[in-house]
């Protein structure tokens, strides 16, 4: 078969970083062109709109989006009205309706859709999935905490409404509990900090629960140690399983696993090809649906001013 025609919508650090790697190591796809407001690449044609990409571009099979999530939406629907398979980038869109609807657009179109939580492939959650098959799950504690100066240098669109701040590295770890928890996680409390010169939170505390599981949520997007903190604790009856560097390392009642060394877009890029190739859907709302509730129902306090 020939391989899958691809564009790419957004060309900043992650799309760098993580997307074109995985692209170019995945003979299934060839990445064609590129879309984008800033710096063109290299080698590839470039286009300022997705819309100029559609109308004077090389032809197209599918289209993936790292453009941040305000404004998305139109995106994803022009490229579906197009005629073109859509993966994009965590969290798809800057309102749980938004996804909502791209969902309903993307089902009545009959074309392959992907919404990348890449945490969830990460090597350590298909290891804890296997290992939470007959276990008596008790208590869930996440503590995600990372420093935005670092991981999202300058980029004030994160602070913006609908940038989610602390909450879009934060529902990477709510992307990996819902994929393992066996009941919807329901929010219970919430508090978030935000800055006093921006408009979405720099920490976060959730206290939810899955039916008779307890989950405690730690977000912080100021962290002052040396590495990240990614973590997830899941304490069963009978041991205890932590998965760490964002699913990257797994212990087991304190002991390390063995686990696969494939990156995490790897497999995005992976299970995109096959959703193609059978013309189905990923597109799965529940981690943004927690954040929705925590904006909707949680307390907020304003906190210092945020500077670079």
């Amino acid at each position: 078969m020939p391989p899958i025609r691809l564009g790419l919508a957004g060309y900043g650090k992650i799309a760098q970083d993580q997307h074109l790697p995985a692209i170019a190591g995945n003979p299934s796809f060839e990445l064609v062109a590129i879309a984008t407001h800033g710096e063109a690449h290299p080698q590839l044609p470039t286009f300022a709109s997705l819309g100029e990409l559609l109308e004077k571009g090389p032809a197209l099979d599918a289209i993936a989006f790292c453009t941040p999530p305000q404004g998305r939406y139109a995106l994803v629907q022009q490229a579906l009205a197009a005629g073109k398979h859509v993966l994009v980038e965590k969290p798809p869109c800057a309102s749980l309706g938004e996804a909502n609807a791209l969902v309903a657009s993307a089902e009545h179109s009959g074309l392959a859709g992907l919404f990348a939580w890449h945490s969830r492939f990460a090597p350590g959650v298909a290891l804890a999935r296997d290992w939470l098959a007959g276990m008596t799950l008790e208590q869930v504690h996440i503590q995600w905490k990372e420093q935005v100066r670092k991981w999202h240098p300058g980029q004030e669109w994160i602070w913006q409404a609908g940038g989610l701040g602390v909450f879009d590295p934060g529902i990477n770890a709510l992307s990996i509990a819902t994929a393992l928890l066996p009941a919807p996680m329901l929010l219970e409390h919430a508090e978030r900090v935000i800055p006093a010169n921006r408009q979405a939170p720099i920490s976060a505390n959730l206290r939810l629960r899955a039916g008779n599981v307890a989950v405690n949520a730690e977000f912080d997007f100021d962290h002052q140690g040396d590495d990240e903190l990614w973590s997830i604790e899941l304490r069963c009856a009978e041991g205890t399983l932590r998965l760490d560097n964002g699913g990257a390392v797994v212990h087991v009642d304190g002991v390390q696993q063995r686990l696969a060394d494939e990156g995490e877009y790897t497999l995005v890029y992976r299970h995109f090809a096959r959703l193609i190739e059978q013309r189905q859907r990923d597109m799965d709302v529940e981690p943004l649906r927690i954040v929705a509730d925590a904006f909707l129902s949680g307390e907020a306090t304003q906190g210092p001013l945020f500077d670079w």
